[in-house]
Protein backbone atom coordinates (compact mmCIF):
# COMPACT_ATOMS: atom_id res chain seq x y z
CA UNK A 1 0.00 0.00 0.00
CA UNK A 2 1.27 3.34 -1.23
CA UNK A 3 0.66 6.20 1.54
CA UNK A 4 3.06 8.67 -0.45
CA UNK A 5 -0.25 11.00 -1.61
CA UNK A 6 -1.49 10.84 1.88
CA UNK A 7 2.34 11.72 4.18
CA UNK A 8 2.20 14.61 0.81
CA UNK A 9 -0.91 16.38 1.39
CA UNK A 10 -0.08 16.01 5.38
CA UNK A 11 3.58 17.70 4.61
CA UNK A 12 1.97 20.43 2.90
CA UNK A 13 -0.14 21.75 5.63
CA UNK A 14 1.62 24.64 7.52
CA UNK A 15 2.34 23.40 10.96
CA UNK A 16 0.51 25.91 12.44
CA UNK A 17 -2.27 24.95 11.21
CA UNK A 18 -1.63 21.02 12.46
CA UNK A 19 -1.21 22.99 16.09
CA UNK A 20 -4.29 24.92 16.41
CA UNK A 21 -6.44 21.89 14.86
CA UNK A 22 -4.59 19.86 17.61
CA UNK A 23 -5.08 22.70 20.39
CA UNK A 24 -9.34 22.79 19.22
CA UNK A 25 -8.95 19.03 19.79
CA UNK A 26 -7.72 19.39 22.99
CA UNK A 27 -10.15 21.34 24.19
CA UNK A 28 -12.83 19.69 22.91
CA UNK A 29 -11.56 16.19 24.79
CA UNK A 30 -11.55 18.92 28.13
CA UNK A 31 -14.82 19.85 27.34
CA UNK A 32 -16.07 16.29 26.50
CA UNK A 33 -14.71 14.90 29.88
CA UNK A 34 -16.03 17.68 32.19
CA UNK A 35 -17.81 20.41 30.27
CA UNK A 36 -17.17 23.59 28.68
CA UNK A 37 -16.68 25.63 31.83
CA UNK A 38 -12.87 26.17 31.14
CA UNK A 39 -12.93 26.77 27.47
CA UNK A 40 -15.78 29.26 28.28
CA UNK A 41 -13.42 30.60 31.18
CA UNK A 42 -10.71 30.92 28.92
CA UNK A 43 -12.73 32.91 26.16
CA UNK A 44 -13.75 35.69 28.19
CA UNK A 45 -10.51 35.72 30.31
CA UNK A 46 -8.15 36.03 27.16
CA UNK A 47 -9.89 39.26 26.01
CA UNK A 48 -10.03 40.41 29.28
CA UNK A 49 -6.21 40.14 29.52
CA UNK A 50 -5.17 41.86 26.54
CA UNK A 51 -7.20 44.88 27.83
CA UNK A 52 -5.68 44.61 30.80
CA UNK A 53 -1.89 43.92 29.12
CA UNK A 54 -2.05 47.25 27.73
CA UNK A 55 -2.49 48.98 31.01
CA UNK A 56 0.44 47.26 32.61
CA UNK A 57 3.29 49.46 30.91
CA UNK A 58 1.26 52.71 32.82
CA UNK A 59 0.48 51.16 36.09
CA UNK A 60 2.38 52.67 39.23
CA UNK A 61 3.51 49.70 40.83
CA UNK A 62 4.78 47.84 37.87
CA UNK A 63 6.32 51.00 35.26
CA UNK A 64 9.23 50.79 37.47
CA UNK A 65 10.30 47.13 37.06
CA UNK A 66 12.15 47.02 33.63
CA UNK A 67 12.26 43.25 33.40
CA UNK A 68 8.87 42.45 32.82
CA UNK A 69 9.35 44.79 29.31
CA UNK A 70 12.82 44.18 28.50
CA UNK A 71 12.05 41.60 25.45
CA UNK A 72 9.53 40.22 24.03
CA UNK A 73 9.83 37.06 26.09
CA UNK A 74 9.26 39.07 29.19
CA UNK A 75 6.30 40.60 27.49
CA UNK A 76 4.82 37.29 27.03
CA UNK A 77 5.86 35.95 30.38
CA UNK A 78 3.97 39.40 31.65
CA UNK A 79 0.91 38.87 29.22
CA UNK A 80 0.69 35.15 30.26
CA UNK A 81 1.00 35.83 34.31
CA UNK A 82 -2.37 38.76 33.17
CA UNK A 83 -3.90 35.81 31.84
CA UNK A 84 -3.67 33.09 34.43
CA UNK A 85 -4.83 35.65 36.80
CA UNK A 86 -7.91 36.98 34.27
CA UNK A 87 -8.63 32.74 33.61
CA UNK A 88 -8.73 32.46 37.68
CA UNK A 89 -10.93 35.27 38.26
CA UNK A 90 -13.52 34.55 35.28
CA UNK A 91 -13.39 30.42 36.35
CA UNK A 92 -14.30 31.58 40.18
CA UNK A 93 -16.68 34.10 38.53
CA UNK A 94 -18.35 31.29 36.56
CA UNK A 95 -19.05 28.56 38.89
CA UNK A 96 -22.80 27.41 37.04
CA UNK A 97 -20.56 26.21 33.61
CA UNK A 98 -19.03 23.65 35.50
CA UNK A 99 -21.02 20.73 34.45
CA UNK A 100 -22.58 22.18 31.76
CA UNK A 101 -22.20 20.13 28.51
CA UNK A 102 -20.49 17.19 29.69
CA UNK A 103 -20.48 14.47 27.40
CA UNK A 104 -21.90 16.14 24.31
CA UNK A 105 -19.61 15.57 21.58
CA UNK A 106 -21.31 18.06 19.49
CA UNK A 107 -21.18 20.67 22.01
CA UNK A 108 -17.76 20.08 23.20
CA UNK A 109 -16.42 20.58 19.60
CA UNK A 110 -18.31 23.37 19.28
CA UNK A 111 -16.71 25.00 22.73
CA UNK A 112 -12.93 23.29 21.33
CA UNK A 113 -13.29 25.53 18.14
CA UNK A 114 -14.57 28.73 20.08
CA UNK A 115 -12.28 28.60 22.52
CA UNK A 116 -9.32 28.42 19.78
CA UNK A 117 -10.80 31.13 17.42
CA UNK A 118 -10.54 33.06 20.74
CA UNK A 119 -6.79 32.13 21.49
CA UNK A 120 -6.09 33.04 17.97
CA UNK A 121 -7.08 36.66 17.75
CA UNK A 122 -5.86 37.18 21.17
CA UNK A 123 -2.53 35.93 19.81
CA UNK A 124 -2.81 38.26 16.63
CA UNK A 125 -3.56 41.20 18.90
CA UNK A 126 -0.76 41.13 21.64
CA UNK A 127 2.34 42.19 19.98
CA UNK A 128 4.64 40.30 22.28
CA UNK A 129 2.92 37.02 21.61
CA UNK A 130 3.65 37.59 18.03
CA UNK A 131 6.53 38.70 18.18
CA UNK A 132 7.45 35.05 19.95
CA UNK A 133 5.57 33.13 17.76
CA UNK A 134 4.63 34.83 14.13
CA UNK A 135 1.54 33.20 13.41
CA UNK A 136 1.25 31.53 9.45
CA UNK A 137 0.57 34.58 6.71
CA UNK A 138 -2.97 32.52 6.18
CA UNK A 139 -3.69 32.29 9.65
CA UNK A 140 -3.08 36.20 9.79
CA UNK A 141 -4.67 37.02 6.85
CA UNK A 142 -8.02 34.33 7.91
CA UNK A 143 -7.96 36.78 11.21
CA UNK A 144 -7.24 39.82 9.83
CA UNK A 145 -8.24 43.32 11.75
CA UNK A 146 -11.58 43.28 8.70
CA UNK A 147 -12.68 39.80 10.48
CA UNK A 148 -11.60 39.91 14.07
CA UNK A 149 -14.99 41.28 15.39
CA UNK A 150 -17.02 38.29 13.48
CA UNK A 151 -14.77 35.55 14.32
CA UNK A 152 -15.05 36.40 18.34
CA UNK A 153 -19.30 37.09 17.85
CA UNK A 154 -19.35 33.46 16.04
CA UNK A 155 -16.92 32.20 19.14
CA UNK A 156 -19.68 33.74 21.57
CA UNK A 157 -22.22 32.68 19.71
CA UNK A 158 -20.78 28.90 19.57
CA UNK A 159 -20.11 28.96 22.95
CA UNK A 160 -23.38 30.20 23.98
CA UNK A 161 -25.40 27.42 22.00
CA UNK A 162 -22.74 24.78 23.61
CA UNK A 163 -23.88 25.65 26.70
CA UNK A 164 -27.40 25.66 26.62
Amino acid sequence: MDFSAVTGIITGIPFDWLALGGLAVLFALDSLRSGIGRACALALALPIAAFLFSFVEKTVILSGIEVLFSSPTAQAATFGAVSVASYLIVRRMALEYVESGTGEPIQALLAGVAATIVIIVVWLQVPALDALWHLNDSIAALFSESYRLLWLLGAYAALAFARG
